[in-house]
């Protein structure tokens, strides 16, 4: 497959119009930390949590629709899980840099993302497969979900008060890592063979 044959349809449908918005508002989410950190207030609070639940939401109905709509492209087969990389990636460097999260889980994510880019792309234009995330890439993205939701809420409830567990939300931070570890193995391994050798697998 050529990479000039996936623009040859119409990709112009609701579902990647989802998946750009998502990244297109993820200068807003950083945007707006400014403030919240300075005085985490339950509004600024509000407004970030808005646009996780936004881009979970999104996450969920882009590939919902493009199948309810009969709108699924070779572009957004390869679009939504780009722009799921890039929101994922930014949230949690957010996190790094202004919340706690670990930068050794981050960076781990950076390669993990890297790695599945290449692996994808290989698969997609050199053996003519479309790489299908795996059940531990699923339930990946809401771990993250819940560890960005938990980590942007800290400042919020230390401001209140709250002690404990509460504010520790390092333990999803490594929760994410276990999780994007074993899809990583379990990914290759389903593909491996295909990589090296273009074999044909009955996962695949």
């Amino acid at each position: 497959m050529r990479f000039a044959d996936a623009f040859k349809e119409n990709f112009w449908t609701v579902s990647n119009f989802l998946s750009v918005t998502r990244v297109l508002l993820l200068p807003l989410y950083v945007w707006l930390g400014g403030p919240y950190r300075e005085n985490p207030t339950a509004f600024w609070l509000r407004l970030l949590l808005l646009l996780v639940l936004f881009a979970i939401l999104s996450d969920f109905l882009d590939g919902f629709l493009a199948r309810l709509l009969h709108q699924e492209t070779m572009v957004g087969r390869y679009l939504d899980p780009i722009c799921d990389k890039l929101v994922t990636l930014v949230a949690m460097l957010d996190s790094a840099l202004h919340y706690g999260f670990p930068w050794f889980v981050f960076f781990f994510c950076v390669f993990r993302e890297i790695l599945g880019v290449w692996m994808g792309t290989f698969l997609y234009f050199k053996r003519d497969i479309q790489g299908r995330p795996n059940i531990w890439g699923k339930i990946g993205v809401g771990v993250v979900a819940i560890a960005a939701i938990w980590h942007v809420s800290v400042p919020y409830l230390k401001a209140q008060g709250v002690e404990g567990l509460w504010i520790q939300p390092v333990y999803s931070a490594w929760a994410i890592f276990a999780v994007f570890f074993i899809g990583m193995i379990a990914y290759t391994v389903t593909y491996w063979d295909i990589i090296l050798h273009g074999k044909n697998s009955k996962s695949a």
